[in-house]
């Protein structure tokens, strides 16, 4: 009876393990799938905060950082029509170049062209 007990122990500490390793596999596996996938689907070009990325919006001489050239609309004070006319005129230039879009959620919208690279 004393080792029935030893034996039925020792398959619990058995399959703990397997399943312990099992997950690490599967784990790894879906990984390295994942990460597969990411580089041959072009993905990893799009991504901008690699420290070596080219994107043109991630330069510091970009026209999109470039803070004194882009409105900010003020998040204190008060909201007067004098405000609010000014916040519509800013936008309006944002808001163009997307209606010049012919699709903008078709895929053709990420196109170097389309984003002006």
């Amino acid at each position: 009876m004393n080792d029935e007990a030893v034996e039925k122990k020792t398959n619990g500490a058995r399959n703990i393990l397997i399943l312990g390793v099992a997950s690490v596999v599967i784990a790894l596996t879906t990984s390295l799938v994942s990460l597969y996938v990411y580089h041959k689907s072009g993905d990893i070009y799009l991504d901008c905060s690699l420290p070596d990325a080219d994107c043109p919006s991630a330069r510091s001489d970009s026209e999109e950082n470039n803070r004194s050239q882009v409105y900010v609309f003020q998040d204190s004070g008060d909201i007067d029509e004098k405000v609010l006319e000014e916040y519509l005129k800013e936008i309006e230039t944002p808001i163009n170049r997307v209606k010049k879009l012919e699709d903008p959620f078709g895929g053709n919208a990420l196109s170097d062209e389309s984003l002006g690279i």
